[in-house]
């Protein structure tokens, strides 16, 4: 599926060119609470004070982001490790610079009239939901591996996160759903489903802290050394002021997900943002380095990727340690 989903790409490369230095720049911002680093940088101004004129864009999945990468309409993007393989695997020159957050969102939502579900295995038959081919995926395609289950071990159907709140209102589609919020939030407060396995509690059993990387294009850091940098600066500064003020990057998402048209309660918004550690810093730390790896074996092991690569050929950690190192 990854693999198809880039196909053609690189073709376009050449047209593309490599991507230029601008006046404005534009960052594929992901979904879910992963979006509060990048809403933090814009909303306090650490873009600005950096001499960028930034463009924060929700992108609802990491391969339309690679895409816009890849066409020079985006210079930023935050994707999971699967979407960054399986662009770079296709011949795509990405390069990740560190992480945009960490910690796994996915969680695992049940039909009420669902009882006793407690663990994965609980749902072995069942009809699940999952957004086929997303970072979320490839941790539950990891976690079943571990468990000793396979995937014909359930009843998977491909259904984007968006359109799981009007599958689980429709009785009988579905006996549960694994996506991420606020979606998973909506279907419970309608009444339509219960949470049964919380993402910390997945992030546990799986043995991973799920970096959301922050890519750009091989070409665009040659060209932009220090754009780059003063980019990264900007991440760097609202990793440390969410952990210095988390209640001021609370109110922060909460305003956007209002002007969004999905509130939320405050109190699962808080637990959503800090029950695993996210906001650490934008530097890979030796875990990052862990499970990018053992994310690139399993993908390969699994057909999505031809080979391993060489993790130190598409990873470039000097911006972000320097950022980090300034920004204590």
């Amino acid at each position: 599926m990854l693999r198809t989903a880039f196909a053609g790409l690189f073709s376009v490369l050449t047209a593309a060119g490599a991507a230029q230095a601008a006046d404005r720049i534009t960052v594929g911002m992901a979904s879910g609470v992963n979006q509060v680093t990048a809403l933090v940088a814009s909303e306090k101004g650490f873009f600005k004070e950096e001499g960028l004129d930034v463009v924060v864009k929700p992108v609802e999945r990491g391969n339309l982001a690679v895409e816009a990468l890849v066409a020079g309409s985006m210079q930023f993007a935050e994707v999971a490790d699967a979407t960054f393989l399986a662009a770079v695997d296709k011949g795509i020159p990405l390069v990740a610079l560190g992480a945009a957050s960490r910690g796994f969102t996915g969680k695992i939502v049940a039909s009420p009239s669902l009882g006793g579900v407690k663990s994965l295995t609980d749902l072995k038959g069942k009809r699940i939901g999952i957004q086929v081919g997303t970072g979320v995926h490839n941790v539950f395609l990891r976690l079943i591996s571990k468990e000793g289950m396979k995937e014909s071990d359930f009843k998977i159907s491909n259904v984007r996160v968006t359109d799981m709140p009007t599958a689980m209102a429709s009785s009988g589609t579905f006996d549960a759903v694994l996506g991420w919020d606020p979606m998973m939030q909506r279907i419970v407060q309608a009444g339509y489903g219960k949470e049964v396995i919380s993402a910390a509690q997945i992030q546990k059993m799986a043995g991973i802290t799920y970096p959301l990387l922050l890519v750009t294009q091989r070409d665009y850091i040659k060209a932009n050394p220090q754009t780059v940098q003063h980019f990264v600066n900007a991440y760097s500064r609202a990793h440390q002021w969410i952990r210095q003020n988390p209640d001021g990057a609370l109110a922060i998402y909460l305003d956007a997900i209002a002007r969004m048209g999905a509130p939320m309660d405050r109190d699962i918004v808080r637990t959503m943002m800090f029950e695993v550690d996210k906001f650490g810093g934008v530097r890979f730390i030796e875990s990052d380095g862990s499970e990018l790896s053992g994310s690139a074996e399993f993908l390969h092991k699994n057909g999505v990727l031809s080979k391993v690569p060489d993790l130190k050929s598409i990873t470039d950690p000097s911006f972000a340690a320097a950022a980090d190192a300034k920004f204590k």
